[in-house]
């Protein structure tokens, strides 16, 4: 029997990666699968450094995203891709087995997986942050889906349809909480699919919408993917600020935009965040049981993380409406 190897596109989300573009590049080349098997397409938000030089340079397919964002990129990049399959990865995203690539694609030679994706994990040289994002997601995230947040742990929510050494499929309409399952950390998807248009600016809602459509979804625990997500406090904060603006201002994604999939307890625990968050002593006793049950260390920064966050994106609500009151009326 000849082996599974179809034409694989893979989708790169840029903006000012002139840093770490050939990082990344490097690794995918040593990723053992027929290279000319291989399309890969730079979708650009208008970088403004050396970002679509190097790609360029060594003759990478670059498509210009008016939209800036990497969300849009994603849609642009399918539309285009020439593939039997199409994997998404972010520039900030590696995998380091050479084997990554084959695996995941081999997952496909069954015809009823429609989708793909890695299992997140950890450099030992990763912040706190990384470290808690990579297994939990974020605070708040973590808080509104629980274990249906990350994949580690899907197994406890959702019926298993199928498990192997490689790849596990679940159930994900066995429970009414839909999964947190993101496009850009190495999602691979048959060239059959598009995006709907309102979800052009979402990286979560469009998986929600193949889990109603009855598509089976492989989650391949057998690979890894890492991804240094963020690399200090600063940074943490600046992203917790962002998705507080984003939600204030009721943009077409992020948390806005997918309140419809929630369950009401899911809307429920929005509501009460911020005092389970800044109470301390709630996810103090959350991160106790938590660490019993996983045996996951990071388990002891989750009270911190938490109030951070919560912190965060207080400071970012008292702000915006402190501009909005000074800022005069035309």
């Amino acid at each position: 029997m000849y082996p599974y190897l179809p034409n694989l596109s893979i989708i790169i989300p840029t903006l000012n990666n002139e840093k770490s573009l050939p990082f990344f590049l490097n690794l995918l080349k040593l990723q053992i699968y027929p290279k000319d098997k291989i399309e890969m397409i730079i979708i650009d938000g208008g970088s403004s450094d050396k970002t679509v030089t190097i790609a360029k340079k060594i003759k990478i397919k670059v498509l210009h995203n008016p939209y800036v964002l990497a969300e849009p990129a994603i849609s642009l990049g399918l539309n285009n891709a020439r593939g039997d399959l199409t994997m998404i990865l972010a520039v900030d995203n590696y995998f380091k087995d050479p084997n990554a690539v084959k695996i995941i694609v081999r997952v496909f030679s069954d015809k009823a997986i429609y989708a793909a994706f890695p299992k997140h994990d950890n450099e030992d040289n990763y912040s706190f942050f990384s470290k808690y994002h990579n297994i939990f997601t974020d605070p708040f995230n973590h808080f509104v889906y629980g274990e249906a947040a990350n994949a580690r742990t899907f197994y406890r929510v959702y019926k298993t349809i199928k498990h192997n050494e490689i790849y596990d499929v679940y159930n994900y309409l066995s429970n009414p909480i839909k999964p947190m399952i993101a496009f850009a950390q190495g999602l691979t998807i048959r060239s059959s699919y598009r995006k709907n248009k309102k979800n052009y600016f979402d990286d979560c809602k469009p998986i929600v919408d193949l889990i109603n459509k009855k598509k089976q979804i492989a989650y391949v625990h057998s690979v890894a993917i890492y991804h240094n997500t963020i690399k200090d406090l600063p940074h943490f904060i600046m992203k917790q600020q962002w998705a507080t603006q984003n939600a204030i201002e009721k943009k077409n994604y992020g948390l806005i935009h997918r309140t419809d999939t929630f369950t009401f307890f899911q809307k429920i625990k929005i509501i009460l965040w911020p005092i389970y968050a800044f109470s301390f002593i709630l996810p103090l006793i959350r991160s106790f049981v938590g660490l019993i049950k996983d045996r996951q260390p990071i388990w002891l920064f989750h009270p911190i993380a938490c109030w951070l966050s919560a912190y965060s994106s207080l400071v970012q609500i008292l702000n915006y409406n402190l501009n909005k009151k000074s800022t005069p009326r035309q």
